[in-house]
């Protein structure tokens, strides 16, 4: 005997395989943007970094040689 729901829950189970592949395929897309968004994130700090020590080493140079200006508001 054939069960008269068999044609219905092929397309409910198809629908849902359809709905992981595409979900899938989103989840893959999101994970490379977010990616790409570390490693710019990753160039940030660097940058601050940097910045950071350049400031300090400006501060001190300054500092000892007494060129160092209040600052101006």
């Amino acid at each position: 005997m054939k069960n008269p729901y068999d044609e219905q829950q092929t397309q409910i189970l198809a629908r849902i395989t359809n709905n992981v592949v595409k979900l899938n395929d989103t989840l893959l897309e999101l994970n490379q943007k977010i990616e790409e968004i570390n490693e710019m994130n990753s160039d940030l700090v660097a940058f601050s970094n940097i910045w950071t020590h350049y400031q300090r080493n400006a501060n001190l140079y300054l500092t000892s040689t007494n060129s160092l200006e209040p600052a101006k508001h």
